[in-house]
């Protein structure tokens, strides 16, 4: 079975050098659920042993990046890149650029998809569509979320994510609750 989904992303994406800037590892690390316990480098790509956040269900899988394109890609389009799994219940992610739009064709190892398999893969390609999004623009405000995906956020856990997350909210109330408590007193104060 084949699922498709939209990136909503510019056809500018098919441009992006993704050897360049994504490794099997970091597209490891860009699910919100996924620990990443053990990696082993092997010739068919990365093995990982990967644990769920949300299930705690531990499971072993392979997969493999590149940016070429093959016979069986839809007719007419740009491949952004190709994910190839290995013993998972998912074959391939395929992002190809079809003209006007941009889309990613899940390939599912059984034929049918279960849904909660089917929720993962669109957790994991909602995660890369917002990476790729970063390096379709080079501003400061791209270049800023950049340095800190590569340089921090990709590094933690899921958990500590979370913890981060929630403490930068915490920060940014305490800090606006701060600004309306001087500007009242400044205002009203005198």
């Amino acid at each position: 079975m084949e699922k498709f989904f939209n990136l909503y992303l510019s056809p500018a994406a098919a441009g992006i050098d993704v050897d360049r800037i994504l490794t099997e590892d970091k597209l490891l690390r860009l699910h919100p659920h996924w620990f990443v316990d053990e990696t082993r480098q092997e010739k068919q790509g990365l093995f990982a042993t990967i644990r769920d956040y949300d299930t705690e269900q531990q499971t072993s899988f392979g997969l493999n990046l590149s940016s070429e394109s093959n016979a069986d890609d839809p007719p007419e389009t740009a491949t952004i890149m190709r994910i190839t799994l290995f013993e998972y219940g998912v074959v391939e992610l395929l992002f190809f650029a079809d003209g006007e739009k941009t889309q990613v064709r899940v390939r599912f190892a059984d034929g049918e998809g279960d849904e909660a398999l089917e929720q993962d893969m669109l957790l994991w390609v909602r995660a890369i569509q917002e990476y790729l999004r970063l390096y379709l623009a080079a501003t400061p405000r791209t270049m800023f979320f950049r340095l800190l995906m590569n340089r921090m956020v990709l590094q933690m856990n899921p958990s500590q994510r979370k913890i981060c997350l929630m403490l930068t909210k915490i920060t940014v109330v305490e800090l606006f609750v701060i600004l309306v408590i001087v500007i009242g007193y400044v205002s009203f104060g005198q």
